[in-house]
Order: structure tokens, then C-alpha cells, then sequence
């Protein structure tokens, strides 16, 4: 199973709505790709672009209505910093 080890969370641009995660992937074969899913406490969180790095790993573009839905869910990404959060493959 495939886990995203995320680093940080920040939004995309001061105006915009989306928001960037950074982190590792393991194990580092595995290939994510948009339409895959961040799965935090049962919930599926759309992976909406990736970018690949040699310097920052991997950053991942999820909406601000995924990052809405986790926080009325008592969830802030913060939280999250240093966690392992596990990936769903839209091909499964």
C-alpha cells in the first residue's frame, strides 16, 4: 500500500482557493497521478494535479472544499504535518 509522508501544506496562490501539499511518496516506485485520492479518517480526498521534484518530492493540488470538509471534520492540515497518509489509485 502506498502512503504520501506529507511535509507541508500551503495555498496555491494568495488568491487562490487551492492548496499545495508537499511531501514523499512510499515506496518511491509508486507513480501518483490527478484523480487519485488521499484517504485522512475514512475520507477520500481528490488529488486534483501532481508535480514531481527532485528537490521537494512530490507536491500535490487538492481543492479548498476538500480542505473545508476535513476541517468541519475536526481535521486541520497541520495536523497532519509528519503523517503518513495513505493513496488510492483511481485504477483500482
Amino acid at each position: 500500500m502506498a502512503v504520501f509522508l506529507l511535509r507541508i501544506a500551503f495555498r496555491n496562490q494568495p488568491n487562490g482557493s487551492d492548496f499545495l501539499l508537499t511531501g514523499r511518496v512510499y515506496p518511491p516506485t509508486i507513480t501518483i497521478k490527478a484523480g487519485d485520492w488521499l484517504v485522512v479518517a475514512g475520507m477520500k480526498i481528490l488529488i486534483k494535479q501532481v508535480v514531481s521534484t527532485d528537490y521537494q518530492g512530490v507536491m500535490l493540488t487538492i481543492s479548498q472544499d476538500a480542505v473545508e470538509t476535513l476541517r468541519r471534520s475536526g481535521i486541520a492540515l497541520t495536523k497532519l504535518y509528519g503523517t503518513e497518509i495513505l493513496l488510492e489509485s483511481a485504477a483500482e
